[in-house]
């Protein structure tokens, strides 16, 4: 029993696609990041829109998906996120995405982000 148990979740994880990827665009990042966060929140094919925020911590700009908080701190724990920041030749992304079981289009949202074709 504990073994069907542990394939079960070992192939759930699996399935799940966890990654952090980098990227680069001619684009500045205040575009690529509110072009993230528009098209994260179309993502889902129910209608509903994603719970999606851009803050400007620093010298980059945060958006990120806060799907479920930790309890018993209900501190936030996010499923996806990206740091969007401005360099010489336009911004770099790290995106990072947690859990996800149906991330292809969360990826093209990134990817066309980076290049303009959202």
């Amino acid at each position: 029993m504990c073994v069907r148990l542990a394939w079960t979740v070992v192939g759930v994880l699996l399935l799940c696609g966890c990654a952090t990827m980098n990227y680069s665009s001619p684009r500045p990042a205040s575009e690529v990041s509110q072009c993230i966060a528009a098209g994260w929140r179309k993502v889902p094919s129910s209608g509903w829109e994603l719970p999606v925020s851009v803050t400007k911590p620093g010298d980059y700009y945060f958006v990120d998906v806060v799907l479920v908080r930790d309890f018993p701190t209900f501190l936030p724990i996010h499923s996806m996120w990206a740091k969007v920041r401005d360099t010489q030749s336009g911004s770099a992304t790290q995106y990072r995405r947690n859990l996800q079981i149906s991330h292809k289009r969360i990826d093209r949202v990134v990817v066309a982000c980076q290049s303009g074709t959202d």
